[in-house]
């Protein structure tokens, strides 16, 4: 019966050796197998990154456009008002220099739209 027990002792520290044997085996493989995946875990990421910086490239470009539009529209709308403060300034100067008798004719000149009170 002692012999059988040492035999059995013998075979579950085998079993144990075995088992431990075959996880550390089966760990470094999957640590191996991580390490090869993160190279291509990065590269895919930097491909979507390369991805959306070209759509982004795009959009900049567009928008650029757009600015140089607007920034003409502002540039016209400037020389307009420039002009139209010019005439309202020679307006006034000439009005400015009227004698009394020529700024009765100027207002009599006036339609005014009055409502009864």
């Amino acid at each position: 019966m002692k012999t059988i027990v040492k035999n059995n002792w013998k075979l579950i520290t085998g079993i144990v050796l075995v088992i431990l044997v075959v996880s550390s085996y089966l760990l470094s493989t999957n640590q191996l197998q991580t390490t090869n995946t993160i190279p291509d875990i990065l590269e895919q990421e930097n491909k979507e990154l390369s991805a959306l910086n070209i759509q982004l490239d795009t959009r900049i470009k567009d928008l650029k456009i757009q600015a140089g539009n607007l920034q003409g529209i502002i540039d016209q709308k400037d020389q307009e008002i420039y002009h139209l403060k010019t005439v309202l300034d020679e307006n006034i100067n000439r009005i400015n220099n009227y004698s009394i008798p020529q700024l009765e004719q100027f207002f009599a000149r006036l339609k005014t739209d009055s409502l009864p009170h």
